[in-house]
């Protein structure tokens, strides 16, 4: 795959990768060589486990088969295809990952940034119907632009000089983003608490109900609305009667939920409200709260599509409803499922997962079908739905919420917490100011987050031309004396020669076993029978817990000539130990 459209400076080399850089696909273990104890090497999977730079330790191979050497790039391969870390340290890499371990003296990080300027268009390469792929075939032939090799640290030091700035700005605009969480809830918090429009109820007091006015009415406008609905429902009864009970049964209204008065010990627990506020139950304010269907009332085999969309959690997103038109039902269904309608000024809510996602029906989504995963909360006509809907969103109400819920896999709603929900009530006309300075600063709010968001894309995009520059020639200017890349490409090829002339065994991965802690270096390597790692040696011997100890024994059994050092010309920098007599 050539990634290349334009002409590169003269001392760059275009080359596949397999010429200097040797390739190492991921292979999983078996399962049962999986620990979280530390026995073995860090296993690595896929992309889920990186980090900025390095990946995050979870997970360790007692009996690893494919290894990266700390510092190789790890390339996510499948499922994303694209996304590159550094190994922290020698580590066992599954099947999502290939390692990149670059020869002679191209650095890891080079590496890693080629290929992070090359994730655009790599990502676009993967195949498979299941999830997306790419082969070792194609990793090999990548043909890469090799600049030179002091152009190469070069260009490291400047995308990190870059890097550094844009990352100090990136930090800055996060924190204000959570920042401006903060004080979203602080806004909600202060208005729900009458803190919000302090002032503005002291210049009206006289408009104002007390609380006792306010309950009073409350009731009964709750008795009047279901008494209209009863009477109502009777007349369409008798209707359905006289014709001969065709077409469905009309459904007798809910009777108001009986729920007790808040006791005392529930009230010490709630924020003090102002004079002419009070607390109520939820369901005092409502005529009706529905859980959306669950059960045999809906089958995956009733969606279809562009018809009447279902609400679900995932649909309800910074208090506005986001329909998904693949997901609906046919018009004839939603008359079997008649009970789970919605209405303009309904409060849709999700019951499940994440607390406090909720919504207002407008006209737009009238008539829309209650999801399984929702429900909706209709109050009386009196009541502002969305004063309890921004309620529903505020922090102190999710973590009411999450304690409330039931379930041990997913936080879960049902009826009777929602009804036994506490909520403030005050006058009409300062629930609408409420309204009025919620709006006023979330919008504000919202149009600093959305800024943010900008300049958040705007660093990724300037980081990616970074990079597009960087491996285009184009970042730094070139270096007359640099050496050319064909000069390192040729000195890579006659080492792959030479080590193919000299090739020194690699020992295979040995399953780690509990071995005696009391053996000496020349001991170990006597057991092992073969070539080792310092480190294995280390961690084998005596001196686990004494590694200046360790390294002054090793250093004067190989100046007395016992053990002697194995350069391996495959792994830069990477050296073994054996007995002289071994050889």
């Amino acid at each position: 795959m050539n990634l290349y459209d334009f002409d590169l400076p003269h001392a760059w080399a275009i080359e596949k990768l397999s010429n200097f850089v040797d390739i190492i696909m991921g292979q999983s273990p078996p399962s049962d060589t999986y620990n979280t104890n530390g026995e073995g090497l860090p296993f690595f999977q896929g992309k889920a486990e990186f980090g900025v730079i390095y990946p995050t330790v979870t997970k360790y191979c007692s009996e690893p088969n494919k290894i990266a050497s700390q510092g190789d790039v790890l390339l996510s391969i499948r499922a994303p295809v694209g996304p590159t870390n550094l190994a922290p340290l020698d580590c066992c890499i599954g099947r999502g990952l290939a390692a990149l371990h670059p020869l002679d003296s191209i650095s890891s990080k080079f590496i890693l940034y080629l290929f992070r300027a090359l994730e655009p268009q790599i990502s676009k390469e993967g195949t498979g119907s299941t999830f997306k792929a790419i082969n070792k075939q194609f990793i090999e032939n990548l043909t890469i632009a090799l600049p030179p090799l002091q152009e190469q640290i070069r260009i490291i030091n400047k995308i990190e000089e870059n890097f550094s700035d844009l990352d100090k700005g990136i930090e800055y605009l996060r924190t204000a983003k959570e920042q401006l969480k903060v004080y979203r809830q602080s806004v909600l918090k202060y208005a729900f608490e009458g803190k919000l429009t302090e002032q503005w109820r002291e210049f009206h007091i006289s408009k104002l109900e007390t609380a006792d006015q306010l309950l009073e009415r409350i009731q009964q406008e709750g008795e009047s609305r279901y008494q209209q609905q009863l009477n109502e429902w009777e007349e369409v009864f008798k209707v359905w009667e006289e014709n001969g009970k065709e077409g469905k049964k009309p459904g007798k209204p809910q009777m108001p939920f009986n729920t007790s008065s808040l006791t005392e010990e529930e009230l010490v627990n709630l924020p003090d409200l102002p004079e002419s506020w009070c607390w109520i139950k939820l369901s005092v304010l409502s005529e009706r709260i529905q859980i959306g269907p669950f059960g045999s009332l809906l089958h995956r085999s009733d969606y279809v599509s562009n018809q009447v969309p279902i609400v679900n959690p995932v649909h309800i997103r910074n208090q506005k409803i986001e329909p998904d038109w693949s997901l609906t039902v046919t018009k004839e269904k939603v008359n079997e499922l008649s009970n789970y309608i919605m209405y303009p000024g309904d409060i849709v809510m999700g019951r499940r997962g994440e607390m406090g996602r909720c919504a207002v029906i407008s006209h737009e989504e009238s008539g829309f079908l209650c999801g399984s995963g929702s429900l909706f909360i209709r109050l009386l006509p009196s009541i502002n739905p969305l004063f309890y809907c921004y309620l529903l969103g505020s922090q102190r109400l999710k973590n009411y919420l999450s304690d409330q819920s039931v379930g041990t896999t997913m936080q879960n709603l049902n009826q009777e917490i929602i009804h036994n929900l506490p909520v403030p009530l005050c006058s009409p006309i300062e629930i609408q100011k409420i309204i009025e300075e919620v709006d006023r600063r979330t919008t504000l709010i919202t149009e600093v987050e959305n800024i943010i968001e900008e300049n958040l894309l705007a660093s990724e995009i300037l980081k990616q031309s970074i990079l597009k520059n960087a491996f285009s020639g184009q970042l730094i200017p070139q270096g007359s004396g640099d050496e050319n890349a064909a000069v390192l490409l040729e000195r890579i090829r006659e080492a792959r020669r030479h080590q193919e002339d000299h090739q020194v065994p690699i020992p295979k991965p040995r399953k780690q076993v509990a071995m005696k802690k009391d053996l000496s270096i020349i001991e170990v390597l006597q057991e092992l029978n073969g070539l080792a790692t310092a480190q294995d040696v280390w961690r084998r011997s005596k001196y686990q817990e004494d590694i200046e100890g360790f390294y002054a024994e090793l250093k004067k059994q190989i100046n007395n000539g016992v053990i002697e050092e194995v350069e391996n010309l495959r792994e830069e920098k990477k050296s073994y130990l054996r007995l002289r007599n071994e050889n």
